[in-house]
């Protein structure tokens, strides 16, 4: 299965960490960081946001895997773009209730990527809301049809 995931994998963030968010052109506001659970984490506060550039290789059938900690506690409703055109609207705010990672896999549809070789990835906070933690970030050919 992690074989499967790796061979589907486009494109890549480790949120948190210097080098792979330069490496992605981050943009962040009211943004923070840190490090639980051995991982390291983004989130947003404070209408605040971060983005990512990520590669979609000029394909379409695309999905994004965000890892997030299932024990979160506080508001945690947010909005995630694709260039600047809303994906969705998540609502993280007691979901789970486990202490253990969970990774959720958005549809992006093809329309917000076709014919670009380049996205950018955005996580916006609510009013009164943290957007995250987010642990890990991963544009896949899409898991579930």
């Amino acid at each position: 299965q992690k074989l499967e995931l790796e061979k589907s994998t486009i494109d890549f963030v480790a949120p948190g960490e210097q080098q792979p968010e330069a490496d992605h052109f981050i943009q962040k506001q009211n943004s923070n960081t840190g490090n639980q659970h051995d991982e390291f984490w983004r989130d947003a506060h404070n209408d605040g946001y971060f983005s990512y550039e990520f590669s979609t290789n000029n394909e379409t059938g695309l999905s994004l895997l965000v890892k997030y900690w299932g024990a979160e506690w506080g508001n945690r409703k947010f909005e995630i773009f694709i260039d600047d055109k809303k994906l969705i609207t998540e609502d993280n705010t007691g979901k789970w209730n486990q202490s253990k990672f969970q990774t959720l896999e958005y549809t992006i549809p093809d329309a917000l990527v076709k014919g670009k070789s380049k996205v950018r990835i955005k996580f916006q906070s609510l009013p009164g809301n943290t957007a995250g933690a987010v642990y890990y970030l991963q544009l896949v050919r899409k898991i579930i049809n």
